[in-house]
């Protein structure tokens, strides 16, 4: 396989299976999409209680950063927040899908405290499919009204078209210049709380500070396409490019696995391809053919 980044990796993009073709042309042109329709309020209050209850008991980060449901230590108490999301927005989002096609298989929550160590840097997510197959997309609902001041979400419309489809989770997928011309150039999406803000795994996105003094809390909702394994992608002992270790892991591993530490079988590897942050060159040829 050719490099991340490069030409070759990911030749026709594949789409995704909602039965609103709106919705997947508004991905396939953008890399993201709000959904017409918001959870109910009751809903939106019933995950906030599932956080909540999860975080009276490992208790609340001092650190003011950025934090991840992934990655609490209590593995028991990610499988509950994940199966919680699922039961509770499976039968809400399963049917806006062609069948026998997409599907909810879990979910987690973001917390973005008050504090002016909350940025997150721009970034893309994870790859956690096999992306010149199916688009990896997960869905974003804010807990509460989300805007600049509590530190949004920004996108960059059309990058999530740049082909670099192996991106290891300890290593920055986007080279310096990226990142600054991110900055400078992305979008906020300013969301009530409950509106659906879905995005493809592959588009640059970031947040700035919670300059509010609430925390920002939003469910993730994770999801699966058609005869899709998900996967893990190991770098190269965390070299910024190098030849990576695609292990098909499947849905265990990110419910309720070591996600910094993971055990992965040896008979589970199924390819290694080469991995490289993105330059300039590949956004520019992203955006161009918008």
């Amino acid at each position: 396989m050719s490099q991340q980044g490069s030409s070759e990796a990911c030749e026709s993009r594949p789409r995704t299976h909602f039965v609103d073709e709106s919705i997947n042309q508004e991905l396939a042109d953008h890399g993201f999409a709000v959904l017409p329709n918001s959870l109910s309020s009751a809903t939106v209050e019933a995950l906030a209680g599932l956080y909540q209850g999860v975080l009276e008991q490992v208790g609340r980060d001092s650190s003011g950063v950025f934090l991840p449901s992934m990655m609490i230590s209590r593995l028991d108490l990610r499988a509950q927040l994940w199966d919680g999301v699922r039961s509770m927005l499976g039968p809400h989002f399963d049917p806006l899908f062609k069948p026998n096609t997409t599907t909810v298989v879990g979910g987690s929550f973001v917390s973005k405290p008050g504090a002016q160590n909350s940025a997150r840097n721009p970034h893309q997510d994870p790859s956690v499919f096999d992306e010149t197959r199916e688009v990896s997309i997960s869905l974003w609902i804010p807990l509460t009204d989300s805007h600049s001041a509590n530190g949004t979400l920004y996108l960059l419309p059309g990058s999530h078209r740049m082909r670099n489809c192996v991106r290891p989770p300890d290593v920055d997928s986007l080279d310096s210049e990226v990142s600054t011309y991110a900055l400078k150039k992305s979008v906020p999406v300013e969301l009530s709380a409950g509106q659906v803000l879905v995005i493809d795994g592959a588009v640059i996105h970031h947040s700035p500070a919670n300059t509010s003094n609430a925390e920002r809390v939003a469910a993730i909702c994770a999801l699966i396409p058609p005869d899709c394994e998900m996967r893990y992608a190991r770098s190269q002992n965390g070299a910024v490019a190098g030849t990576a270790q695609i292990y098909n892991v499947g849905p265990e591993m990110y419910r309720s696995g070591n996600l910094m530490s993971p055990e992965l079988d040896p008979d589970c590897l199924v390819e290694t391809p080469l991995y490289r942050p993105a330059s300039m060159a590949d956004l520019e040829s992203s955006l161009s053919s918008e």
